[in-house]
């Protein structure tokens, strides 16, 4: 009887020490996990961007290995934020932008900023006010590759929740470019495709039309033209191209910014002017 009561104790004894262990390390988990950062917010005219904690967020997201902070550049981010294409399920719907010409003017320099000087356990949560209503979503980089998870796109939730007859449906759905892919996550019953969660390379490929070059920018590159110094106007120091492939790249983006409307004609004719009169 007492050789029972005592084996009993030290079972009992045993399964508490274990609890404690794992009640501990659990706790432990939870601090190294939060940064002084995360919960904080900034706000300015329309657009709200936040940092959360990666332990807060949904499974999906915990299990990712976070790639911060991140060193891009804005001109990446301007590419990555024009690439992005949506789709609502309708009869009419088409593809088009997820961002407003006045959406990346507001959040490209914020955002590049926020995964330059993201902490390692932080996601980067976003919401951006415009004419065609709210876009909301969370930003991150984990092997590799750039995350894009929108939740509502102007104005229009993903999920039709409230819709009972399709209640496991969805409102519209991302429409991939090049160098992007859906997030995939294992299931028990099997994969599941993120139709709203957008993967992309870091380095993403610049859109078509930057990659081709017309007959006239190469006759002006040719020549002797390339052995011109750059030059610059008096009171107006700018950095120096060095070559006409660094030309023909800062042309090319250029356009790019006017032809999606980033910039209007005459931003566009002054900067162009500015350049030739740099290497010229």
């Amino acid at each position: 009887m007492n050789t029972q009561l005592t084996d009993t104790k030290i079972t009992g004894r045993f399964y508490l020490s274990f609890i404690v262990a794992i009640l501990t390390l659990l706790f432990q988990e939870g601090c190294t996990s939060t940064h002084k950062s995360a919960g904080k917010k900034l706000e300015t005219k329309g657009f709200t961007l936040s940092y959360t904690d990666k332990a807060q967020a949904e499974t999906e997201i915990r299990e990712l290995r976070l790639d911060h902070p991140l060193p891009i550049t804005e001109r990446q981010m301007v590419y990555h934020m024009v690439a992005l294409t949506y789709e609502n399920h309708s009869l009419l719907g088409k593809p088009g932008p997820v961002f407003t010409k006045d959406d990346i003017n507001k959040m490209k320099r914020l955002l590049t900023k926020a995964l330059v000087k993201a902490h390692s356990q932080n996601i980067i949560g976003f919401e951006v006010e415009s004419e065609e209503g709210t876009t909301k979503g969370q930003l991150f980089a984990s092997n590799g590759t750039l995350h894009w998870r929108f939740f509502e796109i102007q104005g229009v939730k993903y999920t039709l929740t409230r819709n009972q007859m399709a209640r496991y449906g969805t409102a519209w759905r991302m429409v991939l470019k090049k160098g992007q892919k859906f997030h995939v996550t294992n299931k028990l019953l099997g994969a599941k495709q993120w139709t709203n969660w957008v993967e992309a390379k870091i380095n993403l490929p610049a859109p078509s039309n930057l990659r081709t070059g017309s007959k006239k920018k190469r006759r002006m590159n040719s020549g002797t033209a390339r052995s011109r110094p750059p030059a610059t106007r008096p009171g107006q120091p700018a950095a120096p191209i060095k070559s006409t492939t660094d030309l023909e790249e800062k042309l090319k983006f250029l356009k790019h910014l006017h032809e999606n409307q980033l910039i209007d004609k005459r931003e566009y004719e002054q900067k162009r002017k500015d350049l030739l009169d740099q290497y010229l």
